[in-house]
């Protein structure tokens, strides 16, 4: 009998360990899960919010579109929540990678990705809480928004002193993520062109005024980058395949520029304040904002044209089966396609609607269904690539 109790323990102490195993390769699975979801994730969610907005703007609307774009707002919001909490619990677990993930690129340059989407969320609140909802969203949208320039003002000073601490930049070493770290930004001025024409007159003037000092920040510091970016190309090329999207990255710089100016003229409030004194202002400003936006479109569809260019070739190889080409599989770099895209449609639109050209309208109606399909493109290859484990 007592050699049948050490032989019964002996057994499970044996099995112990076994059960144990699973359990503690379970664990440093998700630690390690954990570790490679890094701020390039929100790059999906700066880009869902994008096309949210950008399905309230496309001029020719049909019934259940704006549904289709509260779903997909709603979408977004689930996305961020679970990205911001898969964020917490990989600095919980590891709190040394939260000074590692901000001070060291490339990943550091990806965390403008989270206040790019704070601030799609903010438009989104807009585009579709404000029609529906009481006076109190207006309020909150407001508190928001001077809450966003207060982060991102302090984000953009930070920033860059770590940049050029920490990580001081080589040339020839321009990479298209570092647009993220000023669009934020500018941003900023894309939001006041949002939601300043719904604001009482009294806040109005603020937020317009803040709004354009902001868009002429992002756009000087966007402006600094271009010559390293072309830089760049010319000396070590297109880049890899993988990356190669990543070339529409500066297109969302010129793009929302157009929007944030024009949606700023159009809500200036005449005859108040510094307008009733200079009634002719608003609309000397209204001309100036279209005729501006139209001197930089030419030059964010140039560099548009030659991102989709440096595609070309790997996507005629692809249908022709041409194996010598090199293949692209799907990066987080991928969502480039989109966010700057989205800007690029929105400033069209609202080039078309001042001009009130029916034909422009068309081809902003185009370029929004184009974004949308290759939106759910990413989409389904970012899923399909998370279930085959070949990111994170």
């Amino acid at each position: 009998m007592l050699d049948k109790e050490q032989y019964e323990a002996s057994r499970r102490n044996a099995a112990r360990p076994n059960n144990a195993e699973p359990k503690d390769e379970s664990a440093a699975m998700e630690v390690r899960l954990l570790d490679r979801f890094t701020w390039a994730n929100f790059t999906c969610t700066q880009s869902t919010g994008g096309v949210a907005i950008l399905l309230s703007e496309t001029p020719h609307q049909f019934r259940g579109l704006q549904t289709v774009g509260v779903i997909v707002f709603i979408l977004n919001l689930v996305l961020f929540v679970l990205f911001t909490t898969a964020m917490i619990c990989r600095f919980v677990q590891r709190p040394s990678s939260l000074r590692k993930s901000v001070t060291k690129p490339p990943e550091a340059y990806f965390t403008g990705s989270l206040w790019l989407s704070m601030a799609t969320i903010i438009i989104c609140m807009q585009r579709f809480g404000v029609p529906h909802a009481g006076p109190w969203i207006i309020v909150a949208v407001r508190v928001l928004f001077w809450t966003y320039a207060a982060i991102t003002l302090t984000y953009n000073i930070v920033i860059f002193v770590v940049m050029f601490a920490l990580s001081p930049l080589e040339p020839g070493t321009m990479s298209p993520p570092m647009f993220l770290m000023v669009f934020n930004a500018m941003l900023t001025g894309t939001v006041a062109s949002a939601i300043a024409a719904d604001q009482p007159l009294s806040q109005r003037m603020a937020i317009i005024v803040a709004g354009i000092a902001f868009q002429g920040l992002g756009w000087i510091l966007c402006l600094i980058f271009l010559p390293l970016f072309v830089g760049n190309m010319l000396i070590n090329g297109m880049g890899p395949a993988n990356q190669r999207p990543g070339l529409f990255m500066p297109v969302g710089s010129s793009g929302y520029t157009i929007v944030a100016i024009i949606g700023c003229a159009r809500a200036i409030p005449d005859e108040y304040g510094y307008f009733a004194k200079h009634p002719t202002a608003s609309e000397t400003l209204n001309v100036m904002a279209l005729w501006i936006s139209i001197f930089l479109w030419l030059f964010t569809f140039w560099l548009f044209a030659i991102a989709l260019v440096a595609h070309l070739p790997i996507m005629i190889s692809k249908c022709c089966n041409n194996m010598s080409q090199p293949q692209m599989d799907f990066t987080l770099s991928w969502w480039a396609i989109i966010f700057p895209n989205v800007g690029f449609t929105i400033a069209t639109i609202y080039i078309g609607e001042e001009l009130e050209s029916n034909a422009i309208a068309w081809v902003a109606t185009v370029m929004t269904v184009l974004v949308f399909a290759a939106w759910l493109m990413d989409l389904f290859l970012h899923l399909k690539s998370i279930f085959q484990r070949r990111i994170m």
